[in-house]
């Protein structure tokens, strides 16, 4: 009963595999992740805007009405590299910084 169908339809599994093999076999893909970090970008004068997945992870996941909360904020976005980059984009004491929702006033650990 399904023997004719079976006949008929294996040949064009071959021939779909095949075809699908040649276009693989030429063709390498690789898939790699984006980048983690954050990049900084100048929002006017004197304010910057801070984004990356896990600075902004950081801050969305925080209650940032509490001060402890605040501090942990602080000292995440500190080990996630954000100092560094504001340093290096020239941001400078005083200047507004934006992560996310939450907004502070830099100042730069002497």
């Amino acid at each position: 009963m399904w023997q004719p169908l079976v006949d008929r339809l294996a040949p064009l599994i071959q021939r779909v595999r095949a075809e699908a093999t040649e276009a693989t076999s030429s063709e390498i893909v690789v898939h790699r992740p984006l980048p983690e970090g954050v990049a900084v970008q100048r929002a006017g004068t004197g304010a910057w805007v801070v984004q990356g997945r896990a600075a902004e992870r950081a801050v969305a996941l925080s209650d940032l009405n509490d001060e402890g909360a605040q501090a942990e904020v602080v000292r995440r976005l500190r080990r996630l590299g954000v100092d560094r980059a504001l340093a290096r984009a020239g941001a400078r004491d005083g200047d507004e910084i934006t992560v996310g929702a939450m907004t502070f006033t830099w100042e730069r650990d002497q």
